[in-house]
């Protein structure tokens, strides 16, 4: 496995990176977080018109044809540049696995306007309960003359107040199905939950929901395969932002030390800083490297499962020494609002525990390796 990226690679790495550090600036993602929406509206926009947004999806509805890995080097930009932008909920969460389940009436409906940049999508794989596995919903959907009706309640659903279909997994008397539900309809009440990295999630409650048959995403029963293959994306692209997050807030300190000066030195030539500051960077790497090959087994087909687990126990465990590091360094400016770092110190901790912290991972690495299963033969 080669991970030097390809010449398309490296320009959809330099395309996003130049679009996000020119249009987000510290003092512009001050003015978004203030203005309690967390949408930059036109860079979504231009991420759009540039042919960002639809890279991993279909050329048959306007996409770019590309995979997994290339959408998770997007997902480092918009780490890197603590981006206010729903790709992660829009093309991880929901418009890829409509690619790949949906019926054509389904791709023909939702994917153009996500290509496009006019339609955000989402997807609630979250419930109440701290052992809950999202491929087992406690959400119900009854079936009726029309369709099926939901009852039930996720959480932390990102950008459901703009989103145009929410990706609801729920238990039927068939097994386990995913419905394409619009946050408009009658019976969907959104709550809007504050994150600790600014960003605004919601508790979706589903009261008597009417959902055509039309609006599942492959066949019932069939939805826990299809959850699992959602989840795997989730856990590439958290762990790929988790990647930038971590390269940025280092960067950023590499900067503040090589600057900052102590009894008529630098203090990046003291021992001690330059010991903390080269643990976070062989940290940062693990990261990224972890990241990009999990992203990359998931392109090419193959079985990521633990792989993955390893990425995120990477993600969550180093994510977090490499945040701390940066506070360190910095003696404390970290925490000032009026200074970029503390951005990447909320991030951080936020993707940390999405969808299962460091523990929760060494358990599935445990598991995996107790069965003989771990499939790490990349």
């Amino acid at each position: 496995m080669d991970l030097t990226l390809d010449d398309n690679q490296s320009a959809i790495v330099d395309l996003a990176r130049k679009i996000l550090e020119e249009k987000l600036p510290p003092e512009r993602l001050r003015e978004i977080e203030a203005s309690g929406e967390w949408f930059a509206r036109d860079v979504w926009a231009e991420l759009a018109a540039a042919g960002l947004i639809g890279l991993a999806l279909p050329e048959s509805v306007g996409g770019g044809g590309f995979g997994v890995l290339e959408a998770c080097l997007l997902l480092e930009e918009v780490g890197r540049a603590a981006a206010p932008v729903p790709y992660q909920s829009t093309v991880m969460l929901a418009a890829l696995p409509i690619a790949e389940f949906g019926s054509d009436a389904q791709r023909r409906r939702d994917l153009p306007g996500v290509v496009a940049g006019e339609a955000v999508l989402t997807a609630a794989l979250m419930e109440p309960g701290e052992t809950y596995v999202p491929s087992q919903p406690s959400v119900r959907a009854s079936r009726d003359e029309d369709g099926f009706t939901l009852q039930g309640e996720k959480w932390f659903v990102p950008f459901a107040g703009v989103a145009r279909r929410i990706l609801v997994p729920a238990s039927t008397d068939e097994g386990v199905a995913v419905f394409l539900v619009d946050p408009a309809a009658t019976g969907v009440a959104l709550e809007r939950v504050e994150t600790t990295s600014l960003e605004p999630q919601w508790a979706v409650t589903l009261d008597g929901v009417s959902v055509e048959a039309g609006d599942v995403l492959g066949a019932v029963g069939e939805g826990a395969s299809i959850v699992d293959w959602i989840v795997e994306r989730a856990l590439a692209g958290t762990c790929a932002m988790q990647a930038g997050v971590s390269d940025k807030a280092l960067r950023l300190t590499a900067a503040h030390v090589s600057e900052r000066e102590q009894f008529g030195q630098k203090i990046a030539t003291f021992q001690a800083v330059a010991q903390r500051a080269a643990d976070a960077f062989v940290d940062t790497q693990a990261i990224v490297l972890t990241a990009r090959q999990a992203a990359w087994r998931l392109g090419a087909g193959q079985r990521a499962t633990t792989e993955l687990a390893v990425a995120k126990y990477w993600a969550a465990d180093a994510g977090q020494r490499v945040a701390h590091a940066a506070q360190h360094l910095h003696g404390g400016i970290g925490v000032d609002t009026d200074y970029p770092l503390h951005r990447y110190f909320r991030w951080t901790k936020l993707l940390e525990l999405t969808l299962g912290g460091a523990a929760v991972q060494l358990d599935r690495i445990g598991n995996a390796l107790a069965a003989g299963d771990a499939g790490l033969d990349a």
